[in-house]
């Protein structure tokens, strides 16, 4: 009778580590491929390259990916640099938040280029990798809807 109940109290034993290593790894937030390829610096080759503006997204740590993934993007639009939240769902739905930008002034073409590019941006409604080094945001503001950027690291 006590060999029958050792081995009722080991299998018991073995089968709660397995259910607490299973919920731990289900706990875990793991970055989807396609989320993760949206990480590092872009640069804006159309609809105009004439600026150099960049887009860097990192991973927002304080937020860890679950549904929608955050990031805490940055770059320069031209004159000034920016920051914003952008928000992307495996699916392609990307949103995008607190946009922030420095005041420094430029040409009145460079300022209107500039001003058009962060209004473009905090329109943001979709996002596509159509290779590992082409990124395309679809938005709702001024013509022409998407924005395309090149990897650059």
């Amino acid at each position: 009778m006590k060999h029958i109940l050792s081995v009722i109290y080991l299998s018991i034993s073995c089968l709660l580590v397995l259910i607490s290593n299973v919920q731990c790894k289900r706990s875990e937030s793991e970055l989807a491929p396609k989320i993760a390829g949206l990480i590092g610096t872009w640069k804006l080759v159309e609809p105009d390259s004439t600026y150099d503006v960049t887009l860097i997204f990192a991973l927002d740590t304080a937020h860890p990916p679950q549904d929608v993934t955050s990031f805490k993007a940055s770059g320069m639009a031209g004159v000034n640099a920016y920051t914003l939240n952008l928000f992307a769902a495996i699916d392609g739905m990307m949103m995008a938040d607190q946009l922030n930008s420095t005041y420094k002034a430029g040409t009145p073409v460079a300022m209107q280029f500039e001003q058009s590019y962060l209004k473009n941006l905090k329109a943001v409604a979709r996002y596509e990798l159509p290779t590992e080094n082409q990124l395309r945001l679809y938005h709702g503001g001024d013509q022409p809807r998407v924005l395309v950027y090149e990897k650059q690291n």
